[in-house]
């Protein structure tokens, strides 16, 4: 987990990489004008860990949550994961690691949080 933070922070050193984060303190129950929200919406959420969360450190802003998906992951289980952190405005990037991902590898995964090649204030080490 240390060395996936490392690369992430590497590779985009414009973000604040946070490790294990739980998802009650990214996503809110949805208000229903059908029913009353209950406890077990949140539930449904709440325990469940992040591996990784890119914000951005100029604006504050969550740019992607970043999953490592090893033995332990179901492809259902994450879909339905991506389904509800993308409801809530989340875009989430899963890096496989059956192998040990090279810096390379992690920098092709996480594409989405290098910024445009107009920005110059900032360089990715190789």
């Amino acid at each position: 987990m240390l060395v996936m933070l490392v690369m992430l922070e590497r590779v985009a050193p414009h973000c604040r990489i946070h490790a294990q984060v739980a998802m009650g303190a990214l996503l809110a129950a949805l208000d229903s004008p059908l029913r009353r929200r209950r406890l077990s919406d949140r539930n449904a959420f709440s325990q469940k860990i992040v591996d990784f969360v890119a914000q951005d450190r100029a604006t504050g802003t969550i740019v992607t949550l970043i999953e490592v998906d090893d033995w332990s992951h179901i492809l259902s289980r994450d879909m339905a994961h991506d389904a509800m952190t993308g409801q809530a405005g989340y875009l989430t990037v899963r890096i496989p690691s059956h192998a040990r991902p090279t810096f390379a590898d992690v920098r092709a995964a996480v594409a989405v949080l290098l910024p445009s090649p107009a920005r110059a204030d900032w360089s990715v080490e190789r």
